[in-house]
């Protein structure tokens, strides 16, 4: 059986126990329970403690740490070469440093692999070491090949290097019952769209207003639930709601909702509006996806990655309020519980955490075969 330790070198400071970790990164952890008697992992993780605990049959390894851009834990590179494993699994693009010493320290049994998780590369000196480490590396990990593109650009990942597509997380999520759902959130009519995520320039909301404004004269009864959890433009978007007669009416500011009551949300509307340049994954959209809430998102890789070009959704260029509204005036007259129906079928069958863990094991065996 394949041994694969999958080590997280950032380090959860503000966690005291090893449950917090399991609890608060679900999405990107409980794809391990569909690889029992399949890969043999091992998590390796750091924090403010130390300790080794199995929690729901995976062990985890936690070792003290701190974030400094300098550090190295030599007590955790022993206890991974202890482990003689066949692949290493570093969690993020961003440890240069580590990824080097846990090279040399180790040697060259193994396989290493780099997962992104939405990073973008560094300039100057740590971008030069960004580059050292990644040409230590055997393959690496995108949601969609896409992402890579800019770390080639910069050089920093060769133009040859092996790019392996596999999702970073997927969602627990289940859709409600629409009837209930309506009743929970209050939401009424039947054209509804949600915005969940961070006011900010790279989420776009602002070009979302507009292409939704554009949008309203085809479909007067529209509305626009918006739910956020950062402020940076919340200004800026409450003086646009207000220039417009037609926002005003139209667009609800939610604000914070709690991360359990999402379900409810995601199954009461029936469309997911993003506005996003640029996303590792997309957590809002998978778990709108795992609701049956049709996606209308930009038109970014992994965005294309988790609609499959669009079959499962509705793909916009990114900072193109035209296009927007052009693309909302298209879902008129479409059967559109039919398209949620197929949307939650593409989850279950694709997005997954099963799916991941297949994709996964399918990946290590293509790894160790080469």
């Amino acid at each position: 059986m394949i041994k694969l330790v999958d080590l997280t070198y950032h380090s959860h400071l503000n966690y005291t126990r090893p449950q917090q970790v399991l609890e608060n990164h679900a999405p990107a952890l409980a794809f391990a329970a569909y690889l029992k008697n399949r890969i043999d992992i091992t998590f390796v993780k750091h924090a403010s403690f130390e300790q080794h605990v199995v929690m729901d049959g995976i062990p985890y390894y936690f070792f003290k740490g701190n974030n400094r851009f300098w550090s190295i834990t030599l007590k955790t590179h022993r206890f991974i070469k202890k482990l003689k494993p066949d692949i290493v699994l570093v969690q993020g693009l961003v440890f240069p440093l580590q990824v080097m010493f846990l090279r040399l320290f180790c040697g060259n049994k193994f396989k290493l692999v780099i997962q992104h998780h939405g990073e973008l590369p560094s300039g100057g000196l740590k971008g030069r070491l960004q580059k050292m480490a990644c040409n230590m590396t055997d393959a690496f990990f995108f949601t969609s090949a896409g992402n890579a593109d800019v770390w080639k650009q910069k050089g920093i990942i060769n133009p040859d290097a092996r790019i392996l597509e596999l999702l970073e997380a997927s969602t627990a999520f289940k859709p409600v019952d629409k009837g209930l759902a309506k009743k929970y959130t209050r939401i009424t009519g039947n054209a509804n769209f949600i915005w969940v995520g961070h006011l900010n320039a790279n989420k776009d909301p602002l070009v979302v207003l507009k292409g939704f404004r554009d949008y309203l004269p085809a479909n007067p009864d529209a509305k626009l639930y918006m739910i956020y959890q950062s402020e940076a433009l919340l200004s800026d978007i409450e003086e646009q709601i207000t220039s417009s007669a037609q926002l005003q009416n139209t667009v609800i500011l939610v604000g914070e909702v709690a991360n359990n009551d999402l379900p409810y949300w995601f199954s009461a509307a029936d469309f997911y509006i993003s506005g996003s340049h640029k996303e590792g994954s997309g957590y809002a959209l998978l778990e709108a996806i795992a609701c049956g809430c049709i996606p209308v998102v930009t038109s970014i890789p992994s965005y294309q990655k988790i609609t499959v070009n669009g079959q499962y959704g509705f793909l916009y260029p990114a900072g193109d309020n035209c296009a927007l509204s052009k693309t909302l005036k298209a879902l008129d007259g479409m059967d559109w519980q039919k398209l949620s129906a197929v949307v939650l079928n593409h989850f279950n069958k694709k997005l997954s955490f099963k799916t991941i863990a297949d994709d996964l094991v399918d990946i290590c065996h293509q790894l160790i075969d080469k």
